[in-house]
């Protein structure tokens, strides 16, 4: 199967959340599997895309969510992005932005009890991590 036709199915059976979790799996992957420097940056540059992607989609009008927690997430990605830059010019651990993934893909996976924005009221958005 073609990645394209792959891509197709997924899509129809993945919800937002599922393929955000996803997102943040792929980047942490990538994280832990950056052994060298040249790794290492390009999974920075990538998790740093994400969090871009996710920053555009909390300031848009059409964002669904409630303000408070869209300020909350928006301050956790502008952290995510900052860090993302000093860990390109360092040794340190990536532990702790690997960490605050691993906390976003347990909350995008646990089902909520009674959200206030409904899977339905949220349209499907499609994100399939560029791999180099």
């Amino acid at each position: 199967m073609s990645f394209r036709r792959y891509a197709t199915v997924l899509d129809a059976a993945e919800t937002p959340r599922e393929a955000e979790a996803r997102a943040f799996r792929h980047v942490n992957g990538l994280l832990a599997s950056a052994t060298d420097t040249p790794a290492r940056v390009a999974a920075l540059h990538k998790t740093h895309q994400l969090w871009g992607i996710l920053l555009t989609d909390l300031a848009s009008p059409a964002n669904p969510l409630p303000a408070e927690l869209k300020g909350r997430l928006a301050s956790l990605g502008l952290w995510a992005q900052r860090e993302c830059f000093v860990r390109m010019g360092d040794a340190a651990s990536l532990e702790p932005l690997m960490a605050v993934h691993r906390d976003m893909i347990e909350a995008l996976s646990a089902r909520p009890a009674a959200a206030s924005v409904q899977p339905s009221d949220v349209p499907a958005k499609r994100f399939v991590p560029a791999v180099a």
